[in-house]
């Protein structure tokens, strides 16, 4: 048998070199795919796999991208409650900014706004219309939130100082590109598209005040033929939407505010404030915008 095998090496020199060269190169590559693996490489396949993010050094952010729609609205809601109950509105905001993976620069600039809206108040009107205890819980509610915002515009004079700090932070989940109606100027071109992102996030402030800043560029139905009394009306018909939206029509901050700086405390609902502002002979008008409008925000069209 071997002279056998020699003597068809003998006839088959160029098909026997062929197939040493075949079984050699077989083992090379065997060999170094074993070291691949030993030292903990991948694939080429897997490499060319990898996100344009990772091959210029910077991970990709999958905190965002991993998460569902049901668990980021849980967690702007857990940011939505720690807004509502903080005791110190300046240690919120100091800790809300390095999270805006959920909502954390949104519910800090929202915490600005309502010590801004609180600390500009008057506080001193006369007692006009209205009941006793609607005006006591309005003031308690009022002198609370002075103390729950004790050093916020001391340490953020401006909200544009703030915006400015907090976007260092990252891109927002519930804020608006650039911050637009927040911290920027709402923009027309923009102003459907913001209002559509903000409703799609499920949380609820964050639709309201988005709703609020666009309210001037929304197409709410009909007209009164006047663009400047088009858009009064359709702001009021947002002040509406928002405060449904938010759940804080009634004893809420806007209500308790108007009652102590205006003395006016005949009704604990904003509704009622906003509808006596509308000149019954636009209320038509009003009316089919403000229906509009809760559509759009995916609320009931009637009252």
């Amino acid at each position: 048998m071997i002279v056998q095998a020699l003597r068809w090496v003998r006839e088959h020199k160029s098909s026997a070199a062929g197939l040493a060269l075949v079984v050699l190169g077989c083992y090379a590559l065997l060999s170094l795919w074993r070291r691949v693996e030993h030292l903990g490489g991948k694939p080429a396949a897997a490499v060319a796999a990898a996100p344009a993010s990772a091959a210029r050094g910077r991970a990709p952010d999958a905190s965002q991208a991993a998460r569902g729609p049901a668990e980021r609205a849980a967690s702007t809601a857990a940011m939505r409650a720690e807004f509502e109950a903080a005791a110190r509105y300046a240690d919120f905001i100091a800790q809300a900014m390095r999270r805006p993976e959920q909502g954390g620069e949104f519910y800090a600039l929202l915490a600005w706004k309502r010590c801004d809206a609180v600390g500009s108040h008057g506080g001193g009107a006369a007692p006009g219309a209205g009941n006793e205890a609607f005006r006591a819980d309005a003031l308690a509610l009022v002198q609370d939130l002075a103390k729950r915002c004790v050093g916020v515009q001391v340490t953020w004079p401006t909200i544009d100082a703030l915006g400015q700090a907090a976007q260092r932070g990252g891109r927002d989940v519930l804020l608006p590109e650039d911050g637009r109606g927040i911290v920027a100027p709402a923009r027309r071109e923009t102003a459907d598209a913001d209002v559509d992102a903000a409703l799609r996030s499920g949380d609820r402030r964050a639709a309201a005040e988005v709703l609020r800043a666009d309210a001037g560029f929304l197409d709410a139905g009909n007209s009164t033929g006047d663009p400047g009394v088009d858009r009064q009306l359709r702001e009021k018909a947002t002040e509406i939407v928002a405060c449904e939206l938010a759940g804080d029509c009634r004893r809420g901050v806007q209500v308790s505010l108007h009652c102590v700086d205006s003395g006016d405390c005949a009704s604990d609902d904003w509704r009622d404030v906003v509808l006596a502002q509308v000149p019954e002979a636009q209320r038509i008008i009003f009316d089919t915008m403000l229906a509009a409008l809760r559509v759009r925000a995916g609320l009931a069209p009637g009252p």
